[in-house]
């Protein structure tokens, strides 16, 4: 069985994320994660944080058990989450009617899409599902191609964090450059070129200079998949 180590580095090389934007996305020195890609710490505090960050189970991450897939083995998923706000669901996430296209050719945008529903979540639901403490700036979109498989597949309802409207660090953003809507893994190389990666193979990469990127609109950033079929809500 793998370590801890041999599986996290497998997951940065598999996500495209360096350890320096994953030590960022949770607040970390790059040093403390390099320990554990190392094997030198073995048994880190926030591992929660990374997994949360790499959107993995945390079981399967430290102890290599399990589905690699997030899993709701503490609670039932359909009672962390409703489509009815009641006395347990009181935190309302909307989804956004956004045809975020993954494919290079795009499709056209509306400027800012309209909330064609709401899902409720109750406060462990909101941790367990979400991954936040909070629903603040997250909107669920519907993703409407492949070519982001397998990390999210076409037709997956998706989190996306609306407060991060500019490229932050290595991740998955969903944006609009010249009137097309696209959702693609961005990595800012050091020539100041974006390069735009697809995860499903059959989509190429695709650099975006420093001053097309200028015009481009970050409308939000990823932040996991809905693990439920919102018709089995």
């Amino acid at each position: 069985m793998q370590s801890l180590a041999e599986r996290l580095e497998k997951e940065l090389n598999r996500q495209g994320i360096s350890m320096y934007a994953l030590a960022k996305m949770i607040n970390v020195s790059q040093p403390a994660i390099a320990k554990i890609v190392k094997g030198e710490t073995r048994d880190p505090k926030n591992i929660v944080e990374i997994a949360n960050a790499l959107n993995v189970n945390p079981h399967w991450l430290k102890t290599g058990e399990g589905s690699r897939e997030i899993t709701t083995a503490i609670s039932p998923i359909t009672s962390l989450v409703s489509n009815n706000e009641d006395e347990e669901h009181t935190y309302q996430i909307d989804r956004l009617d956004v045809q975020a296209a993954a494919a290079i050719n795009g499709i056209t945008n509306q400027d800012y899409p309209d909330i064609i529903q709401s899902i409720y979540f109750s406060k462990q639901g909101l941790i367990e599902i979400v991954g936040k403490k909070s629903t603040d700036n997250v909107y669920l979109i519907t993703v409407p191609t492949d070519s982001m498989a397998p990390t999210i597949n076409k037709g997956d309802l998706v989190f996306v964090d609306t407060k991060i409207d500019y490229y932050d660090t290595e991740g998955i953003y969903i944006f609009s450059l010249n009137g097309d809507l696209y959702i693609k893994r961005l990595m800012r190389l050091p020539t100041n070129v974006y390069k735009a990666i697809s995860d499903n193979k059959l989509y190429p990469a695709f650099d975006i200079s420093d001053d097309l990127f200028n015009t481009a609109k970050i409308v939000g950033k990823f932040i996991r998949v809905l693990p439920i079929n919102a018709k089995e809500l």
